[in-house]
């Protein structure tokens, strides 16, 4: 077989089995129309050839990227306009995934990586949206007439590796009829454009790609659907109601920001409102040496993700603990049962799994609520809580399973399937889904953390691996309600990494107990220490702390809670200090 370089294009209606099943033989007639009036043309006004037909979809051959993009806009712009008349349940909707490389010639065919690539693209295109490889964007970087989004590496089905995915905005992308709702519940953002608050020009571009940069970012969180920079760079030089907006784009939050430059001295500036009341809910500012302005934007776009998206998960958290239960939607019972979970009480673990159960027979193709219930039954095991840790593993494993099968690209379900398959002794595995969770979402602090939790199973921890992934998590999300527990596992790496517990851990431990939601073994490691520097005062106080927050904890319970390999050589290191604490109130079984 021959190779030959080619773009290649692939297309699919969105919905096709709902439509057909509404009228089959009307469906397929509309297609043939469409065809012959619309995409037929336009494949062959840019020198394209349609390769062949699957039914619902075509594949189509292109000499160049930008032919190729050109017919695929035309198309899409074209099919809008056609079926807007139409109820939007029954509208013919494509979805276009652009690949551009070497294909195998096989007569008439092309085969390869190339091909199923673009395939795969096609599949996390928004209906009337185009998708495209880095390789089409980066040959199509400096066209005027196109505005492209990077949506992230994505793992895709049968690709070993994962790619990286960038949207063309035709400005007529959708949401699939089984996405509007599940848009609806999640919280919906709007990256204003920073202003420029200095009167350099050049310092205006560094503004846009500093916005642009955290649309990216934020995107790859599966828990907020953000507003594509097409529709908020409307915005752009131009005074502006948050209210207003609000309800010219259906956002529920506002992120707005500033850049003033003063010599080689950057101050970014951003605030989070609540768009129907105009309330700010959350402010910052960075001041920042320019060096490396590529770095500098890094670091920017880093700290204010870190900032954002705690305080936008926080404020759902609040609202949805204010609403009956019995009103709320699959989004809002899940935000209901982690505001549950964040009071770590046996009682809160309980309502947290009803209320994710809820939200799973609310809606049983939404793969947040499977992700949950498979993490609730990991934290049992983690924080010493499981009676039955194999049951508590095989539960897990068929909800965070379905949770994978019904959201690829939900980074939770990745890291929940790591977090079992750690316990499950499978290292390989639980590194696997690790690095899918980090392709989908490396801004997600849960994936570190997860990090650190594969390498405390092992037989010999990798201290230093872990104390990184830990303070990377500290780093990405220092308010997170987990926090405590990031700092928690960086004292377990010095733990391990000595073999002793005392003022080697301080800087780690004081955080992790100040923080709220601590454990009580997090109190009881403060009572150890406090107990080996001679100052018993502290240790009472630690271990009252600690009885207050599991007011059943004993020492049999410390002793045998935990079942990673090093923990039994570990709680005999701290023997003494125990059984002083039993002097003092804890309980021994």
């Amino acid at each position: 077989m021959e190779r030959k370089a080619t773009t290649i294009v692939a297309a699919d209606v969105a919905g096709f089995s709902r439509l057909v099943a509404q009228n089959e033989e009307e469906v397929f007639g509309r297609l043939y129309d469409l065809r012959q009036s619309i995409i037929d043309p336009a494949v062959k006004a840019e020198g394209g050839r349609v390769v062949k037909t699957m039914g619902d979809g075509l594949l189509v051959e292109f000499p160049k990227p930008d032919a190729g993009v050109r017919a695929a806009t035309t198309v899409q712009r074209a099919l809008a306009t056609h079926e807007a008349d139409r109820p939007e349940s029954t509208r013919i909707r494509f979805r276009v995934g652009i690949n551009h490389g070497s294909v195998l010639i096989d007569g008439d065919d092309v085969l390869g990586d190339v091909v199923n690539v673009a395939a795969r693209l096609e599949t996390l295109s928004p209906p009337g949206g185009i998708c495209v490889s880095r390789s089409v964007r980066d040959m199509l970087a400096n066209d005027p007439t196109l505005t492209f989004s990077g949506q992230g590496m994505q793992y895709v089905r049968n690709i070993p590796t994962p790619v990286e995915v960038w949207q063309v905005l035709t400005g007529v992308e959708g949401d699939s009829p089984d996405q509007e709702q599940r848009r609806t519940d999640r919280p919906s953002v709007i990256v204003l454009p920073f202003d420029n608050m200095s009167p350099s020009i050049e310092d205006g571009f560094l503004a846009d790609g500093i916005a642009e940069d955290v649309i990216n970012a934020l995107s790859r969180f599966r828990s907020l659907f953000v507003i594509a920079r097409g529709s908020s760079f409307v915005y752009k030089d131009r005074a502006h109601d948050v209210r207003q907006i609000a309800q010219d784009t259906g956002a529920r939050y506002v992120v707005k920001g500033a850049v003033r430059r003063a010599g080689q001295r950057l101050r970014v500036s951003a605030q989070l409102i609540e768009a129907a009341t105009g309330q700010q809910i959350w402010s910052d500012k960075y001041d920042r040496d320019i060096e490396d302005i590529f770095e500098l934007q890094d670091d920017i776009t880093r700290c204010l993700v870190t900032g954002l998206t705690p305080e936008i998960g926080a404020h759902e958290r609040y609202i949805s603990r204010s609403k009956p239960t019995d009103s709320l939607s699959a989004w809002e019972l899940c935000q209901k049962g982690l505001a549950e979970i964040d009071m770590r009480t046996s009682g809160s673990f309980r309502n947290a799994y009803g209320l994710f159960e809820a939200a799973a027979k609310a809606d049983p193709t939404y793969a947040l609520p499977h992700a949950l219930l498979g993490r609730v039954h990991a934290v049992r095991i983690y924080s010493g809580r499981s009676t039955d840790p194999q049951a508590d593993v095989a539960e897990g494993m068929k909800h965070a399973t379905l949770a994978v099968q019904l959201d690829d690209r939900l980074e939770l379900g990745h890291a929940t399937l790591a977090q079992l398959l750690t316990i499950q002794g499978r290292e390989d595995h639980a590194r696997s889904a690790l690095a899918r969770a980090k392709s989908l979402n490396d801004n997600d602090a849960l994936a570190y953390s997860v990090q650190t939790y594969i390498n405390l199973f092992q037989a010999e921890p990798d201290t230093h691996e872990m104390e990184a992934a830990g303070l990377a998590a500290v780093r990405l999300s220092p308010q997170d309600p987990l926090a405590w527990s990031f700092y928690w596992m960086l004292v377990m790496a010095i733990w391990l990494r000595d073999m002793d517990l005392g003022e080697n851990v301080r800087h780690y431990l004081d955080p992790a107990a100040r923080l709220p939601g601590a454990e009580a073994f997090v109190h009881i490691a403060v009572a150890v220490t406090a107990l080996k520097r001679g100052d018993e005062t502290a240790a009472r106080r630690a271990l009252e702390n600690a009885l207050g927050v599991r007011p059943s904890l004993t020492l049999h319970i410390i002793k045998h809670a935990f079942h990673f390999p090093k923990w039994p050589v570990l709680v005999e290191g701290v023997a003494p200090q125990l059984e002083t604490l039993v002097t003092m109130g804890l309980p021994r079984d």
